[in-house]
């Protein structure tokens, strides 16, 4: 039941950090659920099918709350057709990734710990460096730029559902009001999130964990938006958030170390 309480908590925070609050959430729902579910008869193996329809919708509410911003000629749309090219591809290879891991089927759940640690490590060290060296002045020049952020973005999401600090580092440097920058990437993970339904059921990502079974957890998810609704109105995010991305780094490190153990001692 610990277990599972752990699972429930991290899907609450989808719907906290859909909301608008406390952005480096999203980085520690997935190895947060991977390493709970290992200690479960569903097994780590079921994390990142488990959370694909509970995110698409956190994307629902977010999109609905932000539906205003979506009108022909605002800043959001012309942002999203920029990224949508590399983003089609990018969730094309990560599909291709995904079903390579599950061709390896006595290695998969150590693999897909390895691969989320890895993920989480990497995306909260850009986080950190972006801060470090504050926000880019020379940007690579369009469409180049649009197309890379696009495909990188949608492989790291396919993979382990972790793309924030991506699009973060694309967004930034344009200058976008609060509202427009969040509204952007409700509507960019809506479809990128949609997008990777084919390759997850390619990759038999649903085998440990329906649909079905997911929907039973969108209880959970509507009560994180309305918590991050009102915590929005009432606090600083900017705590919330460092104290976020570092147990991110932490159980990154942990995640990938228990996949290489698991798999030296498969080996």
């Amino acid at each position: 039941m610990f277990w599972w309480a752990v699972v429930c908590m991290a899907i609450f925070f989808i719907g906290v950090t859909k909301s608008g609050f406390g952005a480096g959430v999203g980085l520690m729902i997935a190895p947060v659920t991977t390493l709970a579910l290992g200690h479960t008869s569903r097994g780590s193996e079921a994390g990142l099918g488990l959370l694909l329809p509970l995110l698409i919708a956190g994307d629902l509410f977010a999109v609905w709350q932000y539906r205003r911003l979506f009108r022909r000629g605002t800043p959001s749309l012309a942002v999203l057709r920029r990224l949508f090219p590399g983003m089609i591809v990018g969730v094309i290879l990560g599909g291709l990734l995904l079903w390579f891991l599950h061709t390896r089927a006595d290695f998969v759940g150590a693999l897909i710990r390895i691969e989320i640690g890895l993920e989480s490590i990497g995306l909260v060290a850009l986080h950190w460096w972006r801060q470090y060296r504050g926000m880019q002045t020379r940007l690579m020049r369009e469409p180049l730029r649009s197309h890379l952020t696009g495909g990188i973005s949608a492989i790291s999401s396919t993979l382990a559902h972790a793309a924030g600090p991506i699009i973060a580092m694309y967004l930034l440097p344009l200058k976008l009001d609060r509202q427009n920058f969040v509204g952007t990437c409700a509507l960019y993970f809506f479809i990128l999130n949609t997008a990777k339904l084919p390759a997850y059921q390619g990759s038999r990502m649903f085998e440990h964990a329906p649909p079905s079974f997911s929907l039973r957890f969108l209880p959970l998810v509507a009560a994180g938006a309305i918590f991050g609704l009102w915590l929005n109105r009432r606090l600083n995010d900017r705590i919330f958030s460092i104290v976020v991305y570092f147990v991110t780094f932490c159980l990154g490190w942990y995640v990938l170390g228990e996949g290489i153990w698991m798999l030296g001692h498969k080996g």
